[in-house]
């Protein structure tokens, strides 16, 4: 899964073996659970259908 970090700098991870910065995303197995990770946004997807024209005059 796909988290960013969005705790301080210098934490350690032990378990994970990593030391995280603040903004960057990692592939993790799963939410460490300690609120500094969020999980990565994905653009939202457009929607693909174009507006219906009216037909007949604008009286």
């Amino acid at each position: 899964m796909q988290l960013t970090y969005t705790g301080d700098e210098g934490r350690y991870y032990p378990t994970l073996g990593l030391a995280p910065q603040p903004g960057e995303t990692y592939d993790l197995p799963n939410d460490p659970g300690d609120g500094c990770w969020l999980p990565e946004e994905k653009p939202a997807k457009k929607a693909s259908a174009a507006p219906q024209k009216k037909e007949g005059s604008d009286a």
